[in-house]
């Protein structure tokens, strides 16, 4: 797709333009409601347009108004609405909202609004032939003005698909009810089937033969209100939509969005055809037309582009004693570390149950001599490490109760207590070939995994968890396949390593400058029911760490007492810095700026604050695709200005000149500001904030494969999941607040 001077592309949005009418349009409205004129109830102030306190003077922001939009009614009071007046644009997008709505409905297709108002459509999958569920393609209209080039638009997007049981829920209660012996039995599980239902589908037949139907989704809770008030309701003819509850229960299978990069399986190539085939057949007709006239073709777009040098990373040195630079971290890893760790005499020593004594010397092995060949190939552990490291015979450990190590384990750091004593200068590193994954569902096994590397924690020895039995097949399928795809586990194995020691595996290839980037995201762990916010992972502009600090979701003044504490640790460090830039998981209140504002008064530091919003999930409401490559993802490094400071960032593996894909992530979306000046933020300021996204998207330290979140947003998840599995539902203190790399 490239030559030497010319990269083609031919990127579009999966949006299709539209203009609104040119002339004003007459809308109805009251004040007050009227049940047979089936007005839609405008409760918020900003859907009263422009000129409404004309005929109405005394309402208010918070008072209701009613409309039958272009519909004449008696007592209603007419007014001209302009459409290309962006006032009115919230209101008029709840016009085309339910005159799209009334076009689905009237083809008997099934439909529901989403949380914000906008058209989601089913459409029935009539090639599924799971015989437990019907599958359901969903596609959501959005209406939209794109302020970039000032066009309003219908945003087209594909939200994967929707599984609902074949069974009814009178048949799908039934099936969870105890026979008379097993009532009285204490292990039958007590939940209330019911409880696990969230939507519905009800079924209504419109003839005898049951030809002709009407499906319509609703939520399950608002049909048992109605049967509670004596509508009767036919339980036979209603069948549940699969939620994760629902399919947890069942022991069923679902898609969920893939949020960890790099997912191999390439979406566009599924998104695209289902979003063009639901346009050519829904919306390019004289019928949908009139309602929203829309362009064709889905809009073309020109993007902007990172810089060559955002995708370079610094590795160790080369056999001329040049740093390393590379884009691919597994191939520039190959080269060494960028820096060794903090320790240089370093033991490691193995935790196993006795049954997989054979893998851990097999791995020892592999660490000790490397693995595979090519640019892929592991080299061996001291490689990555940049220094050597030991084994002492009879220090590791064989465990006998793999379910219930850590009694076995306690006992054993006790009887090399002396040894930890009288070499205070050895820095011993633990490799636990675990039984279960970090990614097991069982909450029971996952609490003895955080238990035993706190545990670890708690005398000062880091660790690395291996997967076994994961390790074990990809083993076979090497040796079967002629393959060496373990080498990829070994070098984030070592990477991993490294950086728990205190090394840099790599760092971003930028000049270092004076500012401090801190990250904040959210995430609310389900097992527990409790919100947590990771906070103030604090990096400069290199991806150098310095300290993370984590608490609940509402505590804002420890919020901003992290971000200062920050500043403090950075200023002693370095000095005081000329910006802080916040990585921010959603949009920023006025209140939480005006106290992280007053933080910084506090040390009588002024300095410009800019926020970048990152969604913490690839963005599939709006994305961009390039109509020219045949997998259709985007460049690495495309960005896509939707207006507003608004972005859209294609942050992949697909380079010009390098014929490697890893997966085919969506883009991510930015949003970005200044609450301090937003005169600060110039072209210049917002692209080099962009590309430190990019950048830091790239020194995620535990695994070789580009990320497509950045570390600021994904740290902080990452401890909000696992602090409620450590004991009192916190991260112990000795860890120390500057150690990430426990995770």
């Amino acid at each position: 797709m490239s030559n030497s001077n010319t990269t083609i592309e031919k990127l579009f949005l999966n949006t299709l333009a539209f203009q609104f009418p040119a002339e004003p349009v007459t809308f109805y409205f009251s004040d007050t409601n009227n049940p047979s004129a089936h007005y839609t109830f405008l409760k918020s102030s900003t859907l009263f347009p422009v000129g409404i306190h004309e005929l109405f003077p005394n309402l208010k922001n918070n008072d209701t108004l009613y409309t039958s939009f272009t519909k004449p009614v008696k007592g209603a009071k007419p007014l001209a609405i302009d459409f290309n007046n962006l006032d009115n644009f919230h209101l008029v997008k709840r016009y085309y909202n339910e005159q799209i709505q009334l076009f689905f409905a009237q083809k008997n297709l099934l439909s529901d609004k989403t949380f914000i108002g906008d058209t989601q459509i089913w459409l029935n999958d009539k090639k599924s032939k799971n015989k437990k569920f019907s599958t359901f393609d969903r596609f959501t209209l959005k209406i939209n003005y794109n302020s970039f080039l000032q066009t309003p638009e219908l945003v087209v997007s594909y939200d994967r698909q929707a599984k609902v049981l074949k069974q009814s829920v009178a048949q799908f209660i039934s099936s969870f009810s105890a026979s008379p012996d097993d009532i009285f039995d204490a292990s039958f599980n007590p939940d209330n089937p019911a409880e696990l239902i969230n939507k519905v589908i009800v079924v209504k037949y419109l003839d005898k033969d049951k030809k002709r139907i009407n499906l319509k989704l609703r939520r399950y809770s608002k049909l048992c209100e109605q049967s509670d008030n004596g509508e009767p309701i036919n339980y036979d003819n209603v069948y549940p939509v699969v939620n994760n509850q629902l399919a947890y229960s069942l022991n069923l299978t679902i898609d969920e969005p893939d949020n960890e990069y790099p997912t191999k399986k390439n979406r566009y190539k599924t998104y695209i055809p289902k979003i063009t085939g639901f346009r050519d057949m829904f919306l390019l007709n004289d019928d949908f037309r009139r309602i929203v006239p829309v362009e064709s073709d889905f809009t073309p777009i020109e993007a902007g582009k990172v810089k060559n040098e955002s995708k370079h990373l610094v590795f160790g040195f080369d056999e001329e004693g040049n740093r390393r630079i590379d884009l691919i971290p597994q191939r520039g890893i190959n080269s060494g570390p960028y820096s060794q760790p903090r320790h240089s005499n370093i033991q490691l020593f193995f935790i196993l149950p006795t049954m997989h004594r054979d893998q851990a010397t097999s791995l020892l092995q592999m660490l000790r001599n490397g693995y595979g060949s090519g640019w892929s190939q592991f080299k061996n552990l001291q490689k990555y490490l940049g220094l050597p490291f030991t084994t002492t015979k009879g220090f590791s450990m064989l465990i006998k109760n793999a379910d219930n190590p850590l009694p076995e384990i306690e006992t054993m750091l006790e009887q090399r207590r002396e040894s930890f004593s009288n070499n205070v200068n050895t820095k011993y590193f633990a490799i636990y070939l675990s039984p279960v994954s970090r990614d097991c569902k069982d909450h029971k096994q996952l609490i003895t995994y955080y238990h035993v590397k706190e545990l670890l924690l708690k005398w000062g020895i880091a660790s690395q968890f291996i997967d076994t039995n994961a390790m074990i097949q990809t083993l076979q399928a090497d040796a079967k396949n002629n393959k060496s795809n373990f080498s990829y586990s070994l070098q984030n194995i070592a990477i991993a390593i490294n950086a728990k020691l205190g090394g840099t595996p790599w760092r971003i290839a930028v000049p270092q400058q004076r500012e401090l980037i801190v990250g904040v995201g959210a995430f609310k762990n389900t097992e527990t029911n409790t919100q947590y916010i990771g906070s103030a992972f604090s990096f400069d502009n290199t991806g150098a760490f310095n300290s993370f600090e984590y608490f609940q979701k509402d505590e804002l003044l420890e919020l901003a007492g992290a971000i200062q504490d920050a500043i403090i640790n950075y200023k002693n460090a370095i000095q005081k810095p000329q910006r802080l830039i916040i990585h921010y998981y959603k949009d920023m209140s006025e209140r939480e700026v005006e106290v992280i504002e007053k933080a910084l008064n506090n040390l009588n530091i002024d300095i410009p604050i800019f926020v970048v919003t990152i969604n913490k999930t690839e963005s599939e409401d709006i994305i961009v695709f390039d109509e020219a490559f045949p997998n259709k993802m985007p460049y690495s490094g495309r960005y896509v200005n939707l207006g507003n400071n608004q972005y859209l960032l294609c942050n992949n593996t697909r380079y010009e000149n390098n014929g490697t894909i890893e997966g085919y992530p969506f883009p991510i979306k930015l949003k970005i500001s200044c609450p301090t000046d937003s005169y600060l933020l110039n072209q210049n300021t917002i692209v080099e904030l962009i590309e430190q996204v990019y950048q830091f998207s790239r020194i995620y330290w535990k695994s070789v494969r580009q990320q497509n979140l950045p570390v600021t947003i994904k740290y902080p998840e990452m401890v909000a999941k696992i602090a409620p599995y450590f004991n009192n539902g916190c991260i112990p203190d000795t860890i120390g607040k500057d150690n990430l790399w426990f995770l």
